[in-house]
Order: C-alpha cells, then sequence, then structure tokens
C-alpha cells in the first residue's frame, strides 16, 4: 500500500457546477483552507475522471496547492453522453470556461499549472493552441500522453475517413486495469468504476483526431512558458518516443523530459505518486518565484 509523507490536513473538498451549453459539468476542487499559493488544473484521461483523484487532490492541497478537475462532458458526475463526444469547438469551450473560472477563483497572482494526463494531454494540447483560449497559465505538464497518437498510427488516407466518420458504432479502447498499475487495489477499482467510460462512437475519434489537428498542424505560437513531459521509464500504452518528440516540436527550449521510475501507465497508481505530486507542486510554485523575481 502507497503511504503519503504526512496525513493531508485542512484539505477542503468542493464540486461546482459550470452550466456551459446545455450541460452541467462538475468542477472538482481539492484546496488547502490557509492561503493557497499555487493551483494544478487536471486534464483527465479516456475511462477515467476526478474519482480517480481521490488520494492525489488532498496531497496536493497538502502542498498549499489548489487542485481542480474537471469531470469531461459525458464523464464523471457531468452532464452530456457518456460515450460520443460532441465537436471539438464545444469540448475545448468548457475547458476555456472551466479554467477562466479557475483563475478567476485564485486571482491573477497565484501561479497556475495546467496537467494532462494521457488522452488529457491532447485535450490540453489542443486547448493550449486554440484561438480562443487567452487566460493566463504559467506551466504546462504533460504525462504519460501520446501526443499526435493518430497521427503517428495512421496514414493521410485514413486519417481522410476517420475526419469524415459519422458512426455511431462502438469503438472499445482496449484499455487493460493491470496496463496502468501494478496494485491490486487500484486495478480493482478501474474494473469496477461504473462511471468509467471503455468506449467511443467511431465519430467521437475523428473529434479526437480534430483535437490532435490544432496541434501537430498549429495555427498559433504557445505563450513561453516552461513545460515537461513526464513518464515512467517505460508505458505499455504510450508508444514514448514518438510521444515526447511530438512535445518537443511543439514545447522546443522551453520543454523539459522527466522520468520516474516505473513502468505502468497511469503514475498516480504507482509508487512514485507522492513523488510525482511533490514535483508537480514544486514546478507550479516556483513558476510563483520567477514572476516575483
Amino acid at each position: 500500500m502507497i503511504e503519503t509523507k504526512r496525513p493531508p490536513q485542512n484539505i477542503r473538498r468542493e464540486i461546482v457546477g459550470l452550466p456551459v451549453d446545455g450541460a452541467e459539468l462538475a468542477l472538482h476542487v481539492w484546496r488547502p483552507c490557509g492561503p493557497v499559493k499555487g493551483a494544478v488544473f487536471y486534464f483527465h484521461g479516456l475511462q477515467s475522471h476526478a474519482g480517480w483523484l481521490w488520494e492525489v487532490g488532498p496531497q496536493f492541497a497538502d502542498n498549499d496547492i489548489a487542485f481542480y478537475v474537471l469531470d469531461r462532458r459525458g464523464s464523471g458526475i457531468s452532464g452530456g453522453d457518456r460515450q460520443d463526444l460532441p465537436d471539438v469547438d464545444t469540448l475545448l469551450r468548457d475547458y476555456i470556461t472551466a479554467v477562466e473560472h479557475v483563475r478567476r477563483a485564485i486571482g491573477e497572482e497565484v501561479p497556475l499549472s495546467l496537467f494532462g494526463h494521457c488522452l488529457g494531454g491532447s485535450f490540453m494540447a489542443a486547448l493550449m493552441h486554440h484561438p480562443d483560449f487567452t487566460t493566463r497559465y504559467d506551466a504546462a505538464i504533460f504525462c504519460s500522453a501520446w501526443l499526435g497518437k493518430l497521427y503517428a498510427t495512421l496514414d493521410d488516407e485514413q486519417r481522410t475517413a476517420l475526419a469524415a466518420e459519422t458512426g455511431r458504432e462502438l469503438w472499445d479502447a482496449g484499455l487493460r486495469a493491470e496496463d496502468f498499475t501494478d496494485e491490486v487495489r487500484h486495478r480493482h477499482f478501474i474494473d469496477h468504476d461504473d462511471l468509467a467510460v471503455r468506449s467511443l462512437t467511431r465519430r467521437s475519434r475523428g473529434v479526437l483526431l480534430g483535437l490532435e489537428t490544432l496541434y501537430m498542424r498549429p495555427g498559433r505560437e504557445l505563450p513561453p512558458v516552461p513545460a515537461a513531459y513526464v513518464s515512467g521509464v517505460a508505458d505499455p500504452i504510450v508508444d514514448l518516443d514518438d510521444a515526447r518528440a511530438t512535445f518537443l516540436r511543439m514545447t522546443g527550449v522551453h520543454g523539459a523530459l522527466v522520468q520516474f521510475a516505473t513502468d505502468r501507465h497511469y503514475l498516480f497508481y504507482t509508487d512514485v505518486r507522492a513523488r510525482l505530486v511533490d514535483w508537480a507542486s514544486t514546478f507550479t510554485l516556483l513558476q510563483g518565484l520567477d514572476r516575483d523575481a
């Protein structure tokens, strides 16, 4: 069993309802009762949702970091179709609204990091390149994210066909709990999570391709903020070489590569969790020091 460095204390936990374009989205918040020194906005992956962060949120808050997780439309306890993604613009406007809300809540002086895990990293990269996303963020962390996966695994003809896909037959992502973690308790949770999204309509994969296009063929440059690609030393789901190459093309001299000693996909369900939380907390807080200098 994973032990935290100290029991989380003085933590406030709440869920904020955000009405956006006909759906109420759930924004989950863990924050310290005392002063908030930094904030992290987390983008979850395909099958996960904020409930997967029940251990992580308190650890961030215990580091004086407010930790925000939006249940994506159709995920977790947010409204929306469970297995069918809306169009790219709707998805990203959900995130634009949520990140704007977070910035207003924490104020302009508190450093804010964006943190995208797995497929969440693709959503995050698309948002960062969207022309209407203007909220200031101070750092970006991509964790075990296969950036540009469809561009890497499909040829031009296949991508053209996928972009035109309108079918609503379900596509199974083929995700296995044992690829995510070696821990029995976390595998049991993943396998029995009634809120997990394990398949998507075929047209939804075309939406995922549209998200990738925003950052694989970018129409704007990213702001010059520190960015990191974080992973284990190996990953059973992600082609790390391809993902890191895409990340470095996207971030240039502002990007750094960080590895932790695990070969499982979901770092927060491994014994590096506490060290990852502390690293991400420090990475976030340093941006506030740099701005004050």
